[in-house]
């Protein structure tokens, strides 16, 4: 007989020691009559673990044999008529199975049930096929590295990141249940490679620990039509299902007009049964970025023919490699020392454009010099036209900051949305002020954008909302609110007017947090006190003072004694949710309002985050997925490992060749 070793690298001992039931060998079955076929048996004793089974095709009597995985010697016929007394009986005086059950405090021991979820836990985090499973490379690699390993199908592989999925489901519902303030949500539409419509489903919440946290909830098929009654149908039954129905905060949505009916209809649905704040008033939130994108793709309109032009230049640059070699000539020509890469925008992403622009600008002169080099360069931008471009960049440049930060993930509080709002407010004001035509209509254009989507429908007022988020940093509080409507409005009589009517608004708000019936009581109690002190004395007003302290104390609001305390410096790296956890004994329910208002998402980028994992896993290579499957990979990532914003960026960069080498 051959050695161990020679039969080990046999990828037919490999293949023996994967199947979990025995199957006959073929030479076997031929000796037998055709009705005696011996009926398979699963090897259910653990002494199979510690035994490599040799396959009956590779001996002379045809005869599975199982060696001992120690001592390599062993040998014994793997067959149920002989049982496994005599392997039991081997392992009992093997001198090396002793020395490895000696050590196996100090060894890693080998777990089949531990090896299956961490290959459904991988599958879930990179979004692996399930054949990956199957394919021969991967198994040799788990065979090597354990000869115990028992490989598993692609069925195995899918019931077991169902049966995770079930697992985390069952511990994030009963982490909603437990959740200490509101819920926020994100919604959005995603349309798949298939053209089936997918609704993702976001919820964002701070946890007892006071840490922002989000999670994905549903990523679910949609039958046709998304209509708005169809998409709010979805929803309620979802949020019900969760068990969070009557936790609902606010929902950030795009400007989709289905969005917006179905957020109507989510309205009306929850206030009939008294399930929202101050009648649902704050609960419909536009996301920021797509705003922003809004308003800056109005603005590009008015210079689209000069856009086109430098987008019709990179690509003309990116067609060929000998055009590339030619540009790079025309490059070391104009002694340009740059080496960053052109960019070749996406028009649906207007900072995409402003990227291209950007880059575009620092070759200006090198595009100059294909011009005269290369006759069927035809596409390139005027001397004035550069120079508007530049005003264009330079316009664009902080917009691009703004939707950085507001797409960011690092730290996406609500309290940064306020001040960068009134940042591009002021921004507009300056463009239409200014002495180029273009400029001020392409300003004029953005500003109507902007009064549409990010003013009240009285047209004096920004996201109340988030102007609450403001106050409620400490570093600005009503101060800043006022500064900001003092340099948008010019009047100081006016500015302070719509500061009273925020801070009027959130005590309103702040009473669903405070019920009037403990402050009456508390009030009461103390008026009691100083009624019996009255009796005592009598007549006696030395204790006037006293009673008129007592009673300004309690009746002062929470807000009042927050905003009457001191702010902090405004350049502190301040993390919001850290001071409100530290300050919640001093400022009582406000700290619980602050929670709340600070979880509202300024995007709906967790949802563009999670398409960018759907694209990958159902793409046009893999689109047999069942949408239960798709949604189980999906949602148990996020369970398990949250979203990251590079997520998307990566995945969008895939369908386009963003940068050309040059």
């Amino acid at each position: 007989m051959s050695s161990i070793e020679e039969l080990g690298a046999s990828n037919d001992v490999i293949e023996a020691n994967d199947n979990i039931v025995d199957v006959e060998d073929d030479s076997s079955v031929a000796k037998s009559a055709p009705l005696l076929i011996k009926k398979t048996r699963r090897r259910r004793s653990p002494v199979w673990s510690e035994f490599l089974v040799i396959d009956g095709a590779l001996n002379i009597d045809v005869k599975e044999r199982a060696t001992c995985c120690h001592c390599k010697i062993a040998t014994f016929i793997a067959d149920s008529h002989y049982g496994t007394k005599n392997m039991n009986d081997h392992l009992k005086t093997c001198a090396a199975y002793k020395v490895f059950t000696a050590t196996n405090d100090k060894v890693h021991i080998f777990d089949q049930a531990v090896y299956r979820d961490l290959i459904a836990r991988a599958i879930i985090q990179h979004g692996y096929a399930f054949s990956w499973v199957e394919h021969l490379g991967n198994r040799r690699i788990h065979t090597y590295l354990n000869c115990q390993v028992r490989t598993i199908t692609r069925n195995t592989a899918k019931a077991d990141c169902l049966k995770l999925h079930k697992s985390l489901k069952v511990d994030l519902l009963k982490t909603l249940k437990n959740v200490p303030g509101r819920i926020c949500l994100t919604s959005d539409m995603w349309t798949s490679c298939q053209t089936e419509g997918y609704l993702c489903l976001t919820a964002h919440y701070v946890d007892a620990s006071w840490t922002l946290v989000s999670k994905v909830l549903n990523f679910c098929h949609v039958e046709t039509p998304h209509s708005g009654y169809e998409m709010y149908s979805v929803v309620l039954d979802l949020l019900k299902k969760w068990g969070i129905e009557n936790k609902i905060f606010s929902i950030t949505l795009d400007n989709a007009s289905s969005n917006d009916k179905m957020q109507d209809y989510l309205k009306m649905s929850l206030e009939e049964r008294g399930l929202l704040l101050n009648g649902g008033r704050f609960l419909h939130v536009r996301c920021a970025a797509h705003v922003l994108n809004l308003i800056v793709q109005d603005g590009l309109i008015m210079i689209q023919h000069i856009v086109r032009k430098i987008r019709l230049s990179v690509k003309y640059v990116k067609w060929s490699e000998v055009r590339k070699k030619t540009f790079k000539m025309c490059v070391n020509l104009a002694a340009i020392s740059e080496t960053k890469a052109l960019w070749l925008d996406v028009p649906t992403r207007w900072n995409s454009t402003y990227m291209m622009l950007d880059r575009a600008i620092l070759y200006r002169a090198a595009f100059n010099e294909m011009r005269k080099k290369d006759p069927l360069y035809i596409y390139y931008p005027e001397l004035t036209e550069w120079d508007k471009v530049e005003k264009v960049r330079d316009v664009l440049e902080p917009f691009c900051e703004i939707t950085n930060l507001f797409s960011g993930s690092d730290y996406p509080t609500s309290n940064l949305y306020f001040e960068n709002v009134w940042r591009i407010a002021m921004l507009l004001k300056d463009l239409v002020r200014g002495e180029d035509v273009d400029i001020i209509l392409m300003g004029r254009k953005m500003q109507e954008k902007f009064d549409k989507y990010w003013l009240h429908s009285d047209g004096h007022e920004y996201n109340t909302l988030f102007a609450f988020a403001v106050v409620l940093d400490p570093r600005y509080k009503k101060q800043f609110l006022k500064y900001c409507y003092l340099k948008m409005y010019g009047d100081d009589v006016k500015a302070s007017m719509e500061v009273s009517d925020v801070l009027s608004k959130l005590q309103t708000l702040l009473d669903n947090y405070s019920p009037k019936e403990n402050d009456i009581s508390s009030q009461s109690s103390h008026l009691s006190s100083g009624k019996s002190l009255n009796r005592k004395r009598k007549h006696d007003l030395m204790d006037f003072d006293d009673e008129e302290s007592i009673y300004s104390v309690t009746a002062q609001s929470k807000l009042n004694v927050y905003l009457n305390d001191g702010k902090l410096d405004r350049n502190v790296d301040l993390n919001i949710l850290e001071f409100w956890k530290l300050n919640e004994n001093k400022y009582g329910h406000l700290a619980l309002l602050a929670r709340d208002i600070l979880t509202v998402p300024l995007t709906t980028v967790a949802s563009e985050s999670t398409f960018s994992i759907g694209g990958r896993i159902l793409n046009k290579w893999r689109s047999s997925y069942l949408p239960d499957n798709i949604e189980a990979l999906i949602t148990s990532r996020s369970w398990l490992h949250g979203y990251d914003v590079g997520d998307e960026e990566d995945f969008f960069s895939s369908d386009v060749e963003w940068n050309i080498n040059i």
